[in-house]
């Protein structure tokens, strides 16, 4: 039975459905928020000539808000919050149903805002069961909303769902995408900073980066006594020098006891808080935590009630399991270095067992040949590169790039080479070894380290060549045919970093006389303190060279007088597989 005030929409006949086809088509293609809800009101104008438009979408509280409006300046309704069950619209929410109200002057639930109105239909726009949003439509006259027109909209109201929720995810996708790009870029920065202070320093200007904070302090866990210690502050009021909290007090001891985020949008309503900074009025406190250690917490502060977001705790979180990492790297070095002894000789060691990762020699077949060239910028490097000899003349090829330096990144970078040559004769595709290594430096890798990596499938019988990629600058690919060099375009996700991600796969036709040079980021972003070497330079002697057989070795040697006795700052990796 049909709840009183609510519509159920009908069968719509054939020219009503021919005409919401075109709208449906037109609103599904757009993915950019920003222009979703506007398209939305331009096509819903083809059904009804409505006086004002509302699209609400739920609050972080759960009440509507509204997110779009046409007919009325936005300023009118920006401050407008709507609870389930309130008014026309929150009844619309709570009942899942559409509700029709011909004359809002005698129905009680009416919010009266814009002057004018006079009929009203309100519809929940539901995606899977969830409430997505309500759109409301207003309008000067019942005449306005025909039964036709009315159930237009109703059939349309999953379409607008699925197309909000579409564009939702499309935006925290990107969002996600352009964090983790950041992520990386601050995990390679810091992995590379072993003196603690300094790092401790660093850390509150990247946090300041992405956070325009007014307290922050890093307080570290003092395992003997079960106590935090501020070890780095940048205050907006005093705060007393080495002060010390205990584990479970206050809000920075819970998160240190729980390692969970807390976040307080005002802490004079919260018991645990700890009154520490005069004027504080909401905090968010986030644990480092490296191996489900925590070493200590992010402390934010801020005098403004609700400052922080749950935003703030996605975008904290993860760079907080790296800064543990560059914590704990900090202070395994610190350890070292009053062991500086016995490191070096242990170093030294390891560079040996390091260099004999590598493959002995490169090896080459009937109609190619292969060069490797790595230069590691410590006594133990990230990069890693391997030849695998799949048999019937096909090479398989493997270069990669740990986010940072030293032993952390040493090691990982064997763990990933030893996983990529486990799973390199089961004869895969490129995108499926990728996947599989993924799954598996996601199950048994460590949380902060990603790891960049290109696989290279090569078929000399077929003369082909089948390419994926995970984050490794593009390789190069000269075509004798042209003499022109060009870069092998396919990105791709950092190993390590997610859960079930995907890998695109690109096939090339391998010409004779064609070379192929991978490398990692240490070659082009090689600084001799006035220009980086640059893609365009390496191109530039590959084209001028191709034709020498000790093609990688110029390269290098190019390299080499580019830097002029620079230091390098990062690994550099480079291969080259020429067709004879």
């Amino acid at each position: 039975m049909r709840k009183s005030g609510s519509l159920q929409p009908a069968a719509l006949p054939g020219n009503i459905l021919s005409e919401l086809l075109p709208i449906v088509r037109e609103v599904s293609s757009v993915l950019d928020p920003e222009a979703l809800l506007p398209t939305i009101a331009k096509q819903l104008r083809r059904i009804v000539d409505f006086k004002i438009l509302d699209i609400f979408l739920p609050g972080p509280d759960g009440t509507l808000e509204p997110a779009f409006v046409e007919g009325v300046e936005f300023e009118i309704v920006a401050g407008l919050r709507v609870r389930p069950g309130e008014g026309v619209v929150g009844s619309a929410a709570l009942l899942r149903e559409p509700i029709f109200v011909p004359d809002v002057a005698k129905d009680p639930r009416y919010i009266s805002i814009i002057p004018g109105v006079v009929s009203e239909l309100a519809i929940p726009l539901v995606h899977r069961d969830r409430l997505i949003g309500v759109l409301n439509v207003e309008g000067p006259d019942p005449k306005t909303f025909t039964p036709d027109a009315i159930n237009a909209l109703g059939v349309l109201a999953g379409h607008l769902a699925t197309a909000i929720e579409n564009a939702t995810l499309y935006r925290e996708t990107r969002w996600y995408a352009g964090l983790l790009a950041t992520l990386y870029e601050i995990g390679k920065e810091t992995s590379s900073i072993l003196d603690l202070d300094l790092l401790l320093t660093r850390v509150a200007e990247i946090v300041k980066r992405v956070i325009d904070y007014e307290m922050f302090g890093i307080l570290l866990l003092d395992e003997e006594r079960k106590e935090l210690v501020l070890r780095k502050a940048v205050r907006f009021s005093s705060f007393p020098e080495k002060r010390r909290i205990k584990v479970g007090e206050g809000l920075c001891g819970t998160a240190a006891l729980f390692k969970e985020p807390v976040l307080v949008g005002d802490v004079t309503k919260d018991p645990r808080y700890l009154d520490l900074i005069p004027g504080t009025r909401s905090e968010l406190v986030v644990p480092l935590i490296h191996k489900d250690r925590c070493l200590g917490v992010f402390d934010l502060e801020s005098p403004v009630v609700d400052r922080f977001t749950e935003e703030h705790v996605k975008i904290l979180t993860p760079l907080a399991a790296q800064v543990a990492v560059a914590i704990e790297n900090a202070s395994l070095y610190e350890e070292i270095r009053r062991k500086e002894t016995r490191v070096q000789k242990e170093l030294s060691i390891a560079q040996g067992i390091q260099h004999g990762l590598f493959p002995e020699e490169c090896p080459t077949g009937p109609g190619w040949t292969a060069s490797a060239h790595f230069l590691p910028a410590r006594e133990l490097g990230g990069d890693l590169y391997d030849f695998y000899d799949i048999g019937e003349n096909v090479l398989g090829l493997a270069v990669g790039d740990v986010a940072g330096k030293g032993v952390p990144a040493a090691l990982y970078g064997a763990f990933a080479s030893g996983t990529v040559r486990a799973r390199a004769f089961e004869k895969r595709t490129p995108a499926e070894l990728l996947e599989r290594v993924n799954r598996t430096l996601r199950r048994r890798g460590v949380e902060g380290i990603f790891c960049t990596l290109t696989y290279a499938l090569f078929d000399f019988s077929s003369r082909s060549l089948r390419l994926a990629n995970a984050g490794v600058p593009y390789p190069f690919h000269y075509r004798a045919a042209t003499g022109r060099c060009q870069p092998i375009e396919i990105a791709g996700i950092p190993l390590g970093a997610f859960d079930q991600s995907k890998y695109e796969e690109r096939s090339l036709a391998v010409g004779p006389g064609d070379i192929f040079v991978f490398h990692t980021d240490g070659v082009t972003e090689a600084w001799n303190g006035r220009e980086a070497y640059g893609a365009e330079r390496l191109v530039a002697v590959v084209e001028k060279h191709a034709s020498d057989p000790e093609l990688g070795a110029l390269i290098m040697e190019n390299h080499a007088a580019f830097m002029a006795g620079s230091e390098p700052s990062d690994d550099i990796t480079l291969v080259v597989v020429r067709v004879t």
